[in-house]
């Protein structure tokens, strides 16, 4: 009996970790490519990778930390999740962006000034990464003068610990461009050339989350993707918002555009629902674009409209505005009926656009009834309001820096405040059941503006020999426990698993909890800042 227990001690000791995966490299490629992909961290012989996605596979070619990934050639652009998984576990997710451009690796040495990596043919995605303390790297690029160039970084999208820096140098080595942060730390950016000849772009970076130490980070996570374009890209839609059901006509903007085919339609998917954020991927935008889902086609702004007599009449829904200029403001009005009550909330830093907005709330009179800029957690603005007299009151959107974006998009949805709720895991983190064991998830869900629909948790993609019984969410909403229960002769083996809840109304509405997946270094928004699905493992 002694030697039963110790042998047992010393198999739980021998046990090996969950894997810890760091970074891959490239972190991801062309819909339609094979290449081969290597892992950085604490993946054994024996992990595997395992992505949320059908169309994307990752097969061991033998190596240590390297496999074979193949991107379908359907897979849509956009992040995506991958987990490294053994049989005790699997890590945190990272992230695998897939791209539409053709793709090189970056070569080395390309870190001196005027001995960068020639790009010899653009559109172009270039998988990189900084590797040695202060590196700096550069990628020379032929332009002709007026010619223009947009691109973008993927780094802190990735999951790399960096806060990257862009600059262009034109033919001389003179710096005439600096990008930064855009929707999140990753610089964006449209450059127009002034003179012809070979520019470099280069890309250098800080640590992320910062330390005292200034210098420009380095290392074999740090990786990121450069995509650079002289054309035809585009970089905006307007409205950014579709109708839930139908087709929407939108306008492009970009460079190198044919502004005879400036107008593009983009079909609602099926179960698109009212104020929901989803994504679109158009013809010649470098990443997917990200939109409201409104009612019905959503209303424009006239301008000029940015004083009281020349406001822009509406109802409610979704208006498409765009502040142009540091003197714009837009004005809407809307009748009110005395004690009647709607909400304003603009869209914009959360649809990935550059608008900084404030939000006015006036009366008939012109009294302002609300002020507000950053909304508690959130990047956009929202208020609510009552009416104390009949009238039309009016809903002014301004950039409140005053910086005079150009392309300042955005949209402004109106109406009473929409019963609903969130459904919020407390973390990604794996789950790892042993056999003949429970364990819990825990879902917090809370009810908003008189959400009354009863609510059911339920879990969907539980390993084989894993049962988990539903549980009614309490009428006020609060901390839902499940219980998860793993059969004595149940199969080793994992899955994503995804907590729903489901509505007794007719037709039912299925809602997955969602955690976040950046934690507090979180800065601005990307595609891909949180999952539904929980790694739960039997063993």
């Amino acid at each position: 009996m002694a030697a039963a227990t110790v042998l047992s001690c010393l198999a739980a000791a021998l046990r090996a970790e969950p894997p810890k995966l760091e970074a891959l490299f490239p972190a991801g490629g062309r819909a339609g490519s094979s290449f081969v992909l290597a892992a950085s961290g604490r993946v054994e012989e024996g992990a595997r990778l395992w992505t949320e996605t059908p169309g994307i596979h990752f097969v061991p070619t033998g190596k240590k930390r390297e496999w074979q990934a193949t991107v379908e050639a359907g897979v849509p652009a956009g992040l995506y999740l991958v987990h490294a998984a053994n049989a005790d576990g699997a890590s945190a997710p990272r992230w695998f962006s897939v791209g539409t451009l053709p793709e090189v690796a970056e070569v080395e040495p390309n870190n001196e000034a005027g001995h960068g990596m020639p790009i010899e043919k653009l559109p172009v995605c270039v998988n990189a990464r900084l590797e040695q303390s202060g590196d700096v790297d550069g990628f020379k690029v032929k332009l002709a003068a007026g010619q223009a160039m947009a691109g973008l970084v993927e780094a802190y999208s990735l999951g790399s610990p960096v806060d990257v820096m862009l600059h262009i140098l034109d033919p001389g080595g003179i710096r005439v461009h600096t990008a930064s942060d855009g929707r999140s730390l990753d610089p964006e950016f449209v450059f127009k050339a002034e003179k012809s000849g070979e520019h470099t772009v280069q890309i250098a970076g800080f640590a992320h989350p910062p330390q005292a130490n200034v210098a420009f980070t380095a290392g074999a996570t740090v990786v990121y993707r450069l995509h650079l374009s002289t054309g035809p890209v585009v970089t905006r839609i307007h409205p950014p918002a579709i109708a839930a059901a139908g087709k929407t006509t939108v306008t492009l903007s970009g460079i190198g555009l044919d502004p005879r085919k400036l107008a593009h339609s983009i079909d609602a998917p099926a179960g698109a629902q009212p104020g929901e954020v989803i994504q679109v991927v158009v013809p010649g935008a470098l990443q997917p674009l990200q939109v409201l889902v409104s009612e019905s086609a959503p209303q424009q702004e006239k301008e000029p409209n940015n004083e009281r007599d020349k406001a822009t009449p509406v109802k409610a829904g979704v208006v498409a505005g765009k502040i142009t200029g540091r003197e714009d403001s837009d004005r809407f009005s809307i009748e009110m009926k005395k004690g009647e009550k709607l909400q304003a909330s603009v869209w914009a830093k959360r649809l990935g656009l550059p608008l900084d907005a404030a939000l006015t709330i006036e009366d008939p009179q012109g009294k302002v009834l609300a002020s507000i800029a950053d909304a508690g957690d959130e990047a956009d603005p929202a208020a609510s309001w009552t009416a104390a007299v009949d009238g039309p009151h009016q809903i002014v959107v301004r950039d409140q820096f005053n910086l005079g974006e150009e392309d300042g998009h955005y949209a402004l949805e109106i109406g009473p405040a929409r019963p609903g709720f969130t459904a919020t895991l407390a973390d990604a983190k794996a789950l790892v059941i042993e056999r003949g064991k429970s364990a819990s998830l825990k879902v917090t869900v809370k009810l908003l503006n008189g959400f009354k629909d009863p609510l059911t948790a339920r879990v969907s993609g539980l390993p084989a020999g894993m049962h988990a019984p539903e549980v009614a969410v309490p009428e006020k909403g609060g901390e839902v426990e499940i219980k998860l229960h793993a059969a004595a002769n149940a199969p080793a083996g994992g899955a994503l698993t995804r907590v729903e809840l489901w509505g007794k109304s007719e037709p039912a509405r299925v809602t997955p909890a969602s955690a976040a997946i950046r934690g507090e270094d979180k800065r601005g928004t990307t595609l891909r800042d949180d999952t539904n699905a929980v790694w739960t493992q039997v063993r």
